[in-house]
């Protein structure tokens, strides 16, 4: 198992940040860094289930464990789908994944992203590795421009 982290500073305010992480518009543009067409289904409310497909409807599975706006969301990461079905049993509790994201406001001004991947496997965690920073940077250009949400 393997865990990373991503950090990134962003000239916006933490609620400008979340509104970009989390609307459905703003979060199909950054998350093109994992699939051109990807998309989330789910309220993004605590105890959800959330849907991260491509257009094959092939992607993951997540419950959000925490989310305290606009400063943290956890989510616990169920498994891969494929054709919209899982294709594995559930993790074990014992093993989960998770991705944690913390905003926290910067003293000059703005707001550090934080990200962490825990309990990802070797291949995920390479893969994984190349995507996410282009996600954040293309996150970051959405959340200092003045036409998102």
């Amino acid at each position: 198992m393997s865990d990373q982290q991503h950090t990134i500073d962003i000239d916006a305010t933490p609620e400008r940040v979340w509104a970009c992480l989390f609307d459905p518009v703003a979060f199909r543009d950054w998350a093109s860094a994992f699939c051109e067409g990807a998309y989330c289904e789910g309220d993004w409310s605590e105890g959800s289930r959330m849907r991260f497909l491509d257009p094959d409807c092939n992607g993951m599975e997540a419950v959000v464990e925490q989310r305290r706006p606009p400063t943290h969301l956890s989510l616990r990461i169920l498994g891969e789908l494929r054709e919209g079905q899982p294709m594995t049993p559930p993790l074990p509790d014992s093993a989960p994944m998770h991705e944690r994201y913390t905003l926290a406001p910067l003293s000059e001004g703005g707001t550090r992203l934080q990200l962490r991947l825990e309990g990802w496997s070797e291949e995920h965690a390479a893969m994984l590795d190349g995507m996410w920073p282009k996600a954040l940077h293309r996150l970051k250009a959405l959340a200092e421009s003045s036409s998102t949400p």
